[in-house]
């Protein structure tokens, strides 16, 4: 049962044509070593229409060579090996008793051929036996051929050489040093009469150490790419880690610049409030005292009066309250008019440029409140008219609001 085991992953895995999924039917072999029947590969190249195709397994562009798809080299390993298989699992299933004769088909097999590795029944093991190409070959009961076929399973190596496709009486038994595959004796002295060639057995040897040395470096080979996808699979693996970090330092710095940012967002609406109610303040305070000196009603009074006079009165009445129109006016004149500047009502937001250095203070990485500031009439540190940022001063500001005019009783004398 695990003979049967191990042929059937056998034929899975090496006995079956990639393009058709079914045993090998002239199998060829391709440049880079993958085989396919030989009816599927004139179906790929009919269909390609060029002189070159990929390769259905790898991809690998391959020429077409002289002869076509009948030019490439067959396969004879998977020949043999189809062979012996096939034979072999005939003999583990049926039984000896119930082989046919792979001949005739019709009678039960008795015997069979080592070299063609063929069952045969009586009357064809006699013919097999009279016949000239064949009769050299040996042929011996069931019992024995399921023996030598078990041991050659384990193997994996036939013991005969396969016929020569061109010539089929002559085996291939000698290797054309200079085409590189075997050839048999009438290729010598045809196709090959100029060529160097040797006995295949003698060269066999040489040529295996050379694969032996090639399937090391190979294995060597794929050692060090496995080591490599392994290395490109673990960075791959450590970048995605990276990358999700970096993009969580991202979010927490940024989450720290916004809260930093509201922060300055929020001390400089203080400031901007702070100093648009300072300076209301100052307005208002000079509104009520303008309005408390009475200094708008009784020069409107007096101004009143007097123009009624003038314009009205006969000469004796203007002559009559000059002197009073003249100790009431005269005094309200004197008096200065509280000095209102537009600097008062000016604020601005000065947003920082995109074009500042990075040094600039920390404090001004959003921008800054924008106003002037005054102090005995003039902008602190600048010429009248400049506009300077800082702190506001109420101090200053009040006493420049009220210097310079005398509030007024209502008869006209200074308090």
């Amino acid at each position: 049962m695990a003979e049967i085991n191990i042929l059937s992953k056998i034929s899975d895995d090496f006995l079956e044509c990639a393009i058709c999924l079914e045993p090998f039917k002239g199998p060829k072999i391709l440049p880079c070593l993958h085989t396919f029947c030989k009816g599927c590969l004139e179906k790929c190249v009919t269909q390609q229409g060029k002189e070159q195709f990929p390769c259905p397994t790898c991809r690998s562009e391959t020429m077409l060579p002289e002869g076509g798809v009948a030019g490439f080299k067959d396969n004879f390993f998977i020949v043999s090996l189809s062979d012996t298989i096939r034979s072999h699992k005939s003999l583990l299933s049926k039984g000896n008793d119930k082989v046919s004769c792979d001949l005739c088909d019709e009678g039960l097999a008795v015997q069979g051929c080592v070299v063609c590795e063929e069952f045969l029944c009586e009357e064809c093991s006699r013919a097999h036996r009279r016949y000239k190409h064949t009769r050299d070959h040996e042929v011996v009961n069931m019992a024995k051929l399921k023996e030598q076929l078990i041991t050659k399973m384990r193997s994996f190596k036939s013991s005969s050489l396969p016929v020569c496709p061109k010539h089929r009486d002559e085996k291939l038994k000698f290797y054309c040093e200079q085409c590189k595959h075997p050839i048999c004796r009438d290729c010598t002295v045809l196709q090959h009469k100029d060529h160097k060639y040797g006995c295949l057995a003698d060269a066999v040897g040489d040529v295996r150490a050379d694969i032996e040395d090639r399937l090391e470096a190979a294995m060597q080979k794929i050692i060090e790419n496995q080591d490599v996808e392994s290395m490109i699979t673990w960075k791959q693996l450590e970048l995605e880690d990276n990358s999700k970090k970096a993009a969580e330092d991202i979010d927490t710095a940024t989450e720290e610049a916004i809260k930093y940012l509201r922060r300055k967002q929020v001390e400089l609406k203080d400031k901007l409030a702070t100093v648009t109610t300072d300076r209301s303040k100052l307005l208002s305070a000079a509104a009520d005292s303008v309005e408390s000196t009475l200094l708008v009603g009784c020069l409107s009074s007096a101004v009143d009066f007097s123009r009624k006079i003038v314009e009205h009165g006969s000469d004796f009445d203007v002559m009559n309250v000059h002197s009073d129109i003249t100790v009431r006016l005269d005094p309200l004149l004197k008096g200065l008019t509280p000095n209102i500047p537009n600097c008062i009502s000016n604020v601005a937001f000065n947003p920082r440029s995109k074009d500042k250095e990075s040094k600039e203070k920390e404090e001004d990485i959003i921008g800054d409140i924008v106003f002037e500031e005054m102090h005995d009439g003039k902008l602190e540190g600048e010429e009248k008219g400049a506009q300077a940022v800082g702190t506001y001063r109420v101090t200053s500001f009040a006493g420049w609001l009220t210097r310079g005019w005398v509030p007024m009783n209502w008869r006209g004398s200074t308090k």
